[in-house]
C-alpha cells in the first residue's frame, strides 16, 4: 500500500523571493583600506528541546546543558584571522540568543561577511536568520555564506531555498581563504573558488572541489579564543570534569552503514591528524584555557589501534592530566587497547549498538555482530571505562517485537547510559532513498528524534513507535537495580546533582510539545500542536 498521500510539508518554511539576489561580484567600490570583517554564528536552535524533546534548562540559570563548542565555525575563524580579517564567532544556543540578539550583534560588528552553519534539523531557523540579515538596513549588503551538513547533502537546492549568496559544500577552510582572495581581486572569477555554489541572474552555478585529499595536518585547529568554555556543559553524566571541550581528530568514516550521514552518497574520504599534532594542541588548550576534559567527536576515535597507542604513549610521556571519551565500534576494540586507554584518562566510550537482533544489524550494514557487542561491553567494563550506548527503534523492516528485543538487549548489556532514538531517514543516505521510494514518509521535515516521520510496514501508527520509545527509556532507566547502582557509585554532591538533573530531563520528554501536521490512516483529519512525545 502506498503512503505517498501522507506526506505533508505544510510546516516547511519558504523565503520571500524578494530576499534572493545574484551573488555580489564585489564587496567594496574601492580596494579596501581596513581588514575584512567576518561574523560567524550558529542559529537560534535548542537541539535538546527541539531535537529530543528534553528541557535542558535547570533552576540554576548558569547551567544550560547540551552544548559544546561549534568547532567548524572556530576553524573558519582561524582561517579568517590568518588572512588578516577581524572575526567573531557567536554561539547562539548556550548564550540564549534569539533572532533579534543574533542580528543586533551582527549589525553592531558591521561585517562584510555573515556566515551560518545549516543542519537539516535547524533548516527553518537558518532560513529565518538569513532572511533577517537580508532585510536589516545595516546588513543587507553583507555577503551571506552558509555551510554545514545540510548544504553538503542538498547542494544547489539549498541556495534555491535559502537566500544566501554562497553555499560552501567543500573544504570550507580552504574555500573561505579563496573567497577572500577573490573579493580582494587576487582571483579572476568566483568560478575559480573551490567547493561553492553561487547565484547568477538566471542560474545557480557550481565550482569543483579539489582539496578533499589534503592532509588534515595542513588544516590546523579551531581558534579556541572564540569560545567561552564556561558555557559548555554536555548532558549530565557525560562529562567528568570542567572546563571541557570537544575536539575532532579525523574526518570521514571508511564504514558504510546505510543509515549514517557519514556513509552517504557524498561520504568524505577518511583522514586524520597525526597524534603528535593532537597532543600538542591539547597541551595548548590546557596551558591557555585550563581544559581538563575532552570529548573526541570523531565518528570512530578507536578506529586505528596504532594511532591510539601512540596517542596514549604521548599522554604518558608528557604527563598530561586529562580525562577524555570517544566513539568506538564493537568490532574494533580488545582488552589490551581498552586497558591502555583507561590508564591514560579514557573514562567513557560511546558504542553505536543500534539494534538487538542480528537480522537488523545486517540490514543496516553495520558489519558487526551481537556477540561482538557483548564482548566489547564486557571488556570495556573490565577496563573500568563507562559506556554510553545508542539504539534505534522504528527502523525499516522492524516490528514492535524486534524493537522490544532491542530494549531487552540494551538491558542485558547494561551500559551506564542508553539512548533510544526513533529512526530518522538521514538525507543523502541509502535508507533515505529507500524511504522516499517506499512512499512511507509521513513528513519531509525534520521533527526531532522523538517524532516518527517514517512508518515501517511492521507498525500500525506513529503512536506505536513513540510508545515503544517511551517504554525503552522507562524500562532501562527506572529499574531499581540501575538506580541503586548509580547511587552507590556516587562520589560527590555535584555528581548526585547531575543524576537528579538528568532524571528531570528524562521526565521532561513527556511534557515538551512540538508542532507537526500529518495524518495517518488512524487519524484522517490530521493533528496540530498535540503532545507528540
Amino acid at each position: 500500500m502506498s503512503y505517498l498521500h501522507l506526506i505533508d510539508d505544510t510546516q516547511k518554511p519558504t523565503a520571500s523571493r524578494d530576499s534572493f539576489r545574484p551573488t555580489p561580484l564585489s564587496l567594496w567600490e574601492k580596494p579596501r583600506t581596513r581588514p575584512i570583517r567576518v561574523f560567524l554564528s550558529t542559529v537560534p536552535y535548542d537541539t535538546m528541546k527541539l531535537g529530543y524533546g528534553i528541557n535542558t534548562k535547570t533552576k540554576n540559570k548558569k547551567k544550560i546543558y547540551g552544548y559544546t563548542p561549534p568547532l567548524g565555525l572556530g576553524m573558519l575563524a582561524r582561517v579568517s584571522k590568518e588572512y588578516g580579517a577581524e572575526v567573531i564567532v557567536n554561539d547562539a544556543g548556550p548564550l540564549g540568543d534569539d533572532y533579534d540578539d543574533v542580528i543586533a550583534k551582527a549589525a553592531a560588528f558591521k561585517p562584510d561577511i555573515v556566515g551560518f552553519t545549516v543542519f537539516t534539523s535547524n533548516f527553518a531557523q537558518a532560513l529565518e536568520s538569513v532572511e533577517r540579515v537580508r532585510k536589516h538596513p545595516q546588513l543587507k549588503d553583507a555577503l551571506v555564506l552558509i555551510g554545514g551538513p545540510h548544504v553538503y547533502t542538498f547542494r544547489d537546492k539549498t541556495l534555491d531555498e535559502i537566500p544566501a549568496d554562497i553555499a560552501v559544500y567543500g573544504e570550507a577552510e580552504v574555500d573561505l581563504h579563496e573567497l577572500f582572495e577573490y573579493y580582494d581581486g587576487k582571483r579572476d572569477a568566483l568560478a575559480a573558488v573551490n567547493g561553492i555554489f553561487y547565484r547568477t541572474k538566471n542560474a545557480i552555478k557550481k565550482t569543483e572541489e579539489t582539496h578533499s585529499a589534503r592532509s588534515l595536518d595542513n588544516f590546523g585547529f579551531p581558534d579556541w579564543s572564540q569560545y567561552d568554555f564556561s558555557l559548555y556543559r554536555n548532558i549530565p553524566g557525560q562529562i567528568k570534569r570542567y572546563p571541557m571541550t570537544s575536539m575532532i581528530t579525523s574526518r570521514g568514516c571508511p564504514y558504510r552503514c546505510n543509515f549514517c550521514f557519514q556513509a552517504g552518497r557524498f561520504a568524505d574520504k577518511y583522514r586524520r591528524y597525526s597524534p603528535e599534532l593532537v597532543i600538542n594542541e591539547i597541551m595548548k588548550l590546557q596551558a591557555d584555557y585550563g581544559i581538563r576534559e575532552i570529548q573526541f567527536w570523531d565518528d570512530i576515535f578507536f578506529i586505528n589501534k596504532k594511532w591510539v597507542q601512540t596517542f596514549c604513549s604521548l599522554i604518558k610521556k608528557n604527563k598530561i592530566d586529562l580525562t577524555w571519551s570517544g566513539y568506538a565500534r564493537v568490532d574494533l576494540v580488545d582488552p589490551d587497547l581498552l586497558k591502555m586507554a583507561a590508564d591514560c584518562g579514557c573514562w567513557n566510550i560511546f558504542y553505536g549498538y543500534e539494534s538487538g537482533t542480528q537480522e537488523m544489524l545486517d540490514f543496516l550494514d553495520k558489519r558487526a555482530t551481537l556477540e561482538q557487542a557483548v564482548n566489547a561491553t564486557k571488556w570495556t567494563k573490565a577496563a573500568g571505562i563507562g559506556i554510553r550506548g545508542s539504539f534505534m527503534v522504528g527502523l525499516p523492516n522492524e516490528t514492535p517485537e524486534k524493537g522490544r528485543k532491542t530494549i531487552e538487549f540494551a538491558i542485558a548489556l547494561d551500559p551506564d547510559y542508553a539512548n533510544f532514538n526513533i529512526f530518522f531517514p538521514e538525507p543523502g543516505t541509502i535508507l533515505y532513498e529507500r524511504a522516499i521510494e517506499s512512499g512511507r514518509l509521513l513528513s519531509q521535515s525534520y521533527l526531532g528524534r522523538t517524532v516518527p516521520v517514517y512508518l515501517p510496514e511492521g507498525y500500525s501508527s506513529p503512536d506505536e513507535i513513540r510508545a515503544l520509545q517511551q517504554e525503552a527509556f522507562r524500562r532501562f532507566y527506572f529499574r531499581p537495580s540501575y538506580i541503586m547502582r548509580r547511587l552507590i557509585r556516587t562520589r560527590s554532591f555535584e555528581e548526585l546533582e547531575q543524576y537528579y538533573e538528568g532524571a528531570m530531563m528524562l521526565l521532561s520528554m513527556g511534557k515538551t510539545k512540538v508542532k507537526y501536521a500529518f495524518h495517518t490512516e488512524n487519524s484522517k483529519t490530521g493533528q496540530e500542536s498535540r503532545n507528540v512525545f
